[in-house]
């Protein structure tokens, strides 16, 4: 019999918050519902990011919270960003409302206990320079390991030795040649209600009138969906089973002769908008490995390959029910004048047409879904379901833990071909012949 404090008795509600687990706990059986089982406050022990560089300035240190954790960022002596936790471990006073008077330190606002960026107390202003108490073994302050990309500050969060970044963040951030564009937004629900939005057939209802859906046109989902394919931090879908290769109808047909959409008043905006779209996809580079490619990746990101470029939601939970999405957009410019141009674009149209009128539409109808109830999971939710077991995998496991799946065809994780799980990879070539 399951007790209050068994960490696999069912717990689902608003009311409960589970705590993080140790990695390396026994896995629990995978099967059933285990919505349960999922962190609520996300997976520990991967690099996530968290704020863009220049909000971090030299005098006054900047407020962070994600994970459930605060944190408190500052300039390092040679510029970067550093993080340490955002608790004196003098008094508990929150180090983000100090100051930092001398540089690569931050000072504690109640007594003056000066952080180096190695989290070292090596001054305490309240009582001099001949203060006892400064250097003494427990009063640092807990380290954050961070590194910068593309203007993007990364923190690892978790009690392991950090994983090589390479493996958390797309690949597009370690290309000198990338242009990578960046937003971000709140939702007002849980991270894996936030993730799990981008993993069903919900897009040709919810999203039938988002401009990014009217102008590239109405495309048949089919009641089977794409089946996933793992390739060692995710899924990506199949592409043989992918409609975006194939010929949709105008509109799809029902026995008793319903169509949907209903109307057709559609197809002259995505008419207009043809020229726009087809130049706008050949600047959409695709994926160098099958490891980033379209779908669903650890820690918490869906990557897609449409719109004008390859685009990239990475949901942050910042408490219960409240997350930090953001988004990456990544593009290749051949020009300088390009990427002016591109970054204009971004910041007069595709901002608002992804991260709000379209993304928008989907927390409208988060704000007030239940993730507490009995569901029925359909046909097309195959990856929701492999997502779920991933999560709890890694949560109780570590994240080395080995995670049973078999692809399709019996591909080996880190053997996917880039083909099989690309669309654009496939356009690009067919283009090229």
């Amino acid at each position: 019999m399951s007790t209050p404090d068994d960490p696999f008795a069912p717990r689902i509600g608003a009311a409960n918050v589970e705590r993080a687990e140790p990695a390396g706990r026994a896995i629990p059986k995978l099967s059933g519902d285990i919505r349960h089982l999922i962190p609520k406050l996300g997976l520990q022990n991967y690099w996530y990011p968290a704020v863009p560089e220049g909000r971090v300035g030299w005098r006054k240190p900047v407020k962070l919270s994600l994970l459930g954790e605060d944190l408190c960022l500052f300039r390092g002596v040679n510029g970067n960003v550093v993080a340490i936790q955002d608790v004196c471990p003098h008094r508990g006073a929150r180090l983000s409302e100090g100051d930092c008077h001398y540089r690569g330190t931050v000072a504690c606002p109640y007594h003056g206990w000066v952080f180096d960026e190695g989290g070292k107390n090596v001054a305490v202003l309240s009582e001099g320079p001949t203060s006892g108490v400064c250097g003494k073994p427990g009063t640092e302050a807990k380290v954050y390991p961070t590194r910068t990309l593309k203007g993007v500050v990364f923190v690892w969060i978790g009690d392991e030795d950090a994983a090589p970044i390479e493996q958390d963040v797309p690949e597009e951030f370690f290309d000198p040649e990338a242009l990578v564009l960046t937003g971000q937004v709140y939702w007002r629900c849980s991270w894996e209600v936030a993730l799990e939005n981008s993993m069903d057939s919900h897009v040709n209802y919810v999203h039938r009138n988002a401009f990014v859906v009217a102008r590239g046109g109405f495309i048949a989902r089919g009641a089977q969906g794409e089946h996933p394919i793992f390739v060692g931090n995710g899924f990506g879908g199949d592409v043989a089973e992918s409609n975006y290769v194939r010929t949709s109808p105008r509109q799809d047909e029902y026995p008793n002769g319903w169509t949907w959409p209903k109307t057709t008043y559609r197809r002259a905006w995505t008419w207009l908008m043809r020229p726009l779209v087809e130049r706008g996809r050949r600047n959409i580079p695709p994926p160098r490995s099958a490891r980033w490619c379209g779908g669903h990746h650890l820690p918490g990101m869906f990557r897609a390959e449409f719109a004008y470029d390859l685009y990239t939601r990475m949901c942050v939970p910042v408490e219960e029910n409240l997350t930090r999405v953001w988004y990456y957009h990544f593009l290749r410019p051949k020009t300088a004048l390009a990427r002016r141009w591109q970054r204009f674009l971004y910041a007069a149209f595709h901002r608002f047409i992804i991260e709000y009128n379209f993304s928008r539409q989907d927390e409208r109808v988060m704000l007030n879904q239940r993730y507490d109830t009995p569901e029925k999971l359909s046909s097309t939710d195959a990856e929701v379901i492999q997502w779920r077991r991933l999560v709890v995998t890694k949560h109780y496991g570590g994240r080395d833990a080995a995670f049973e799946y078999r692809n399709p065809d019996g591909l080996a994780p880190d053997e996917v071909p880039l083909e099989r799980v690309s669309v654009r990879y496939v356009q690009e070539r067919v283009r090229a012949r």
